[in-house]
């Protein structure tokens, strides 16, 4: 019994925060340069919220301070994506050009991605 548990979770754990990968959406906590990757029709209107967690600081030798992280959404396969900068939280609207993989990558922090 504890056997099959355990394979279970095991074969299910990998999947955890890829839902948009079972056609659901996206609700995952996303740091610097990570993605999830989910799917979407052409000309579907997504609601995507993002809450930042940390915003990550520059290398030392830089001359910048980063206020924000960059939320970007891009399709797998088009030359199609949209970037965001956002400093805490934000709610906004994409309109999906190409059907197909899509997927929400974080730039320079970590934040709390969601889309719907």
């Amino acid at each position: 019994m504890h056997r099959r548990s355990f394979i279970a979770l095991a074969a299910v754990t990998p999947l955890a925060g890829c839902s948009g990968l079972l056609g659901g959406g996206v609700d995952s906590t996303l740091s610097d340069e990570e993605f999830v990757q989910f799917e979407a029709e052409e000309g579907a209107e997504l609601t995507v919220s993002v809450d930042v967690q940390e915003i990550d600081e520059p290398a030392s030798d830089a001359d910048v301070e980063r206020d924000s992280v960059g939320v970007q959404i891009q399709h797998e396969e088009e030359n199609w994506a949209r970037t965001e900068d956002i400093e805490g939280s934000e709610t906004y609207e994409v309109t999906i050009e190409h059907g197909g993989d899509h997927r929400v990558l974080v730039i320079g922090g970590t934040a709390d991605v969601s889309i719907e």
